[in-house]
C-alpha cells in the first residue's frame, strides 16, 4: 500500500497518498471551505507549532466550523512524528502541511456542523532557497473586511491569479498591493525592507496575513533596539530607494529579495545578515521536539 515516501495522515491514520479520501459532499472541494497551516520541522523539532495550531483554530472559527474534531497539540505532534518517520524525514528538515475541511450540504449557508476532517502531508525541505525576484501585479490583495486575514483559507484563487501574473512577467512571486495601493505582501510571505539602518514593514492595516515568522522578526528586532522598526502604510515608490528587501515565512525563514520589477537590491546587506543570525538564535532557543 504505497511506498515509504508516498504517505499522508488522514484523520489520524496513515494511508497512501494515492488513495481517494475526499467525499463528493466535501465543502472543501465544492467551495474551498477549509483552513490549512504550513510549517517547517527541523530534524524532528518544531518552531512555534502552538501558534500555528492556534491560527488554524482561529481560521476555522471565522468559517463557523466548530473545532472539536481537531486533535490536541500533543496528538498533532505525535501524528506528525509518525508521518515523518514513515516517510523517512525525521532526520532531515521537512515541510509539513495540515489541512482541515468538513463535509456538508450544497449551498453557501454552511451551518458548520458537518463532519470535520484533517490531513497532514509532508515533504523534504530544500537545503537552500535562492533569493527570489518579485513583480508587481494588477491582482490586488482581498481586503480584510471581505476575507478576514486571521488564517490561511483553502480557497487561494486570489494568490493563484497573482502568482500566475508574476510568472508571466518572469518573476518568482508577486508583490501584492491593497485596493488602495499600499504595499501588502507576496503570495507566500511577508515583506520587510531596509533604509538608513531602519527596517520597514507593512502594518496589519494593509490586508496582509500577519505571519508567525513576521511577528518573531518584529519581536527580536525590537528587543535588539539596534534599528528603528517602522510598521505602516507605504506606497511602491518607498521601495525605490530601499537598500535591501527581505521576505519571511515559516519555511524560508528570512530570505533576501534579489529584485522587484527588474530593480536589483543588495542580497548581502549587513542588516539582513544580522536579522538572519538573530532569527537563527531565536529558532535555536525555541525549538521543541515532536516526541
Amino acid at each position: 500500500m504505497g511506498q515509504s515516501n508516498n504517505w499522508i495522515l488522514f484523520d489520524g491514520q496513515l494511508q497512501s497518498a494515492e488513495q481517494p479520501i475526499v467525499k463528493a459532499n466535501s465543502r472543501g472541494m465544492m467551495y474551498g471551505e477549509g483552513v490549512f497551516e504550513t510549517f517547517r520541522v527541523y530534524q524532528g523539532r518544531t518552531l512555534l507549532l502552538e501558534e500555528h495550531i492556534n491560527r488554524l483554530r482561529d481560521g476555522l472559527g471565522v468559517l463557523g466550523i466548530s473545532a472539536p474534531g481537531i486533535p490536541s497539540l500533543d496528538e498533532l505532534r505525535k501524528n506528525t512524528a509518525d508521518l515523518l518517520q514513515q516517510k523517512e524525514l525525521l532526520a532531515t528538515d521537512a515541510i509539513v502541511r495540515i489541512q482541515c475541511w468538513q463535509e456538508g450540504m450544497r449551498g453557501y449557508q454552511s451551518q458548520g456542523s458537518g463532519t470535520l476532517h484533517y490531513m497532514i502531508m509532508a515533504s523534504k525541505c530544500p537545503n537552500f532557497f535562492e533569493p527570489p525576484t518579485l513583480a508587481t501585479v494588477d491582482v490586488r490583495r482581498i481586503p480584510s473586511q471581505a476575507l478576514p486575514s486571521v488564517g490561511k483559507f483553502t480557497n487561494g484563487i486570489n494568490y493563484i491569479l497573482a502568482a500566475r501574473e508574476a510568472a508571466q512577467k518572469g518573476a518568482d512571486d508577486a508583490l501584492m498591493q491593497t485596493m488602495n495601493g499600499w504595499v501588502s505582501e507576496t503570495t507566500i510571505a511577508n515583506l520587510f525592507w531596509i533604509k538608513n539602518d531602519q527596517i520597514f514593514t507593512p502594518s496589519e492595516a494593509c490586508d496582509l496575513l500577519p505571519g508567525i515568522t513576521r511577528q518573531a522578526i518584529i519581536t527580536i528586532t525590537e528587543d535588539k533596539q539596534q534599528w528603528a522598526l517602522n510598521e505602516g502604510q507605504y506606497r511602491l515608490r518607498t521601495l525605490d530607494d530601499a537598500e535591501a528587501i527581505f521576505m519571511c515565512n515559516s519555511v524560508r525563514e528570512v530570505l533576501s529579495v534579489h529584485q522587484v520589477d527588474g530593480k536589483k537590491y543588495d542580497t548581502d546587506h549587513p542588516v539582513t545578515k544580522e536579522v538572519q543570525q538573530l532569527y537563527s538564535s531565536f529558532r535555536a532557543q525555541h525549538l521543541n521536539a515532536l516526541q
